[in-house]
């Protein structure tokens, strides 16, 4: 009965891994916008994903997936490391709805559940844009450069953080995480 328990917790180990080689997706990021609206800085993107149909079998299968993104304004200095002037994230938790055979995607923005049976015409319709409020235009200094960050990455959500604590050099995301970056300057 001993000899049994650590092959069992392997093949448990490999049940949980085995489906995260879905690498091959590309997420891509459309239309980078960073604006003045009303005295606002308004930071506008829109995500697109080829290839869905490893996601939509992922999810079909049970696996919800989490889409994080990070975005930070930052004052660039010479000497100095850059100064974090404001840090947003955006979040959206993406599942399927066994019962209803439709996709469900949460915007904790919009405080709503979106569906759609058609997992394209429902990240073409949500992702198309994304709006994060960065501060107050004010805060910019005429004269000086700022860097601006952005991060997304596409994520399970059901691996435990003590796993991912264990198997730190695993790879836990669907898709490889995108990074852009912009560097501006306020005349």
């Amino acid at each position: 009965m001993t000899h049994l328990l650590p092959r069992v917790l392997l093949a448990l180990l490999l049940a949980v891994l085995l489906p995260l080689s879905a690498q091959a997706q590309t997420l891509s990021l459309n239309n980078l916008v960073l604006d003045n609206q009303s005295g606002k800085i308004h930071l506008r993107f829109g995500l697109s994903l080829a290839e869905i149909d490893q996601v939509q079998a992922m999810l079909r299968e049970g696996v919800d997936l989490w889409m994080f993104g990070t975005a930070r304004l930052m004052s660039k200095r010479f000497i100095l490391p850059n100064r974090v002037l404001n840090e947003k994230q955006v979040e959206h938790v993406l599942e399927w709805n066994h019962l209803a055979q439709e996709f469900e995607l949460t915007l904790p923005q919009k405080e709503h559940l979106v569906k759609n049976k058609n997992l394209a015409e429902l990240l073409t319709e949500q992702w198309r844009e994304i709006t994060l409020d960065m501060g107050q235009w004010a805060m910019l200094t005429p004269g000086r450069t700022y860097h601006l960050e952005l991060e997304i990455s596409l994520d399970r959500r059901d691996i435990p953080v003590w796993m991912r604590r264990v198997l730190f050099f695993w790879p836990w995301e669907v898709i490889a995480p995108i990074r852009h970056e912009l560097e501006f300057f306020v005349p």
